[in-house]
């Protein structure tokens, strides 16, 4: 399974936040750290004002340059959707399936 990490841009105090992994069906890795919140991507959309999905995470990974600039949509373990409201700076594949490290 191929693995994409979703980095969003530095906050104000000049740090990055950490990142999400995620798999190809979008569900988030490492959650010993996020606990349920959140467990999957959806999406991202430009406006976080415009409740619209812009790009579905099956599209962003075909083309994860796409979501550069954009604010990710995310589920949590009771199926809650959420925005970020700091910008994604990228998505890139980390690891492709059979474990090809890119």
């Amino acid at each position: 399974m191929t693995t994409f990490v979703i980095q969003k841009a530095e906050g104000a105090d000049l740090k990055l936040p950490y990142p999400y992994f995620a798999d190809e069906s979008g569900m988030i890795g490492r959650q010993d750290k996020w606990k349920g919140n959140p467990t999957q991507v959806i999406g991202f959309h430009s406006d976080p004002n415009i409740m619209q999905i812009d790009l579905l995470w099956e599209d962003a990974i075909q083309d994860p340059d796409r979501a550069s600039g954009m604010y990710l949509v995310t589920a949590d373990a009771e199926g809650n959707f959420g925005t970020h409201l700091t910008l994604v700076e990228s998505v890139t594949v980390v690891a492709l399936a059979g474990g090809e490290v890119q």
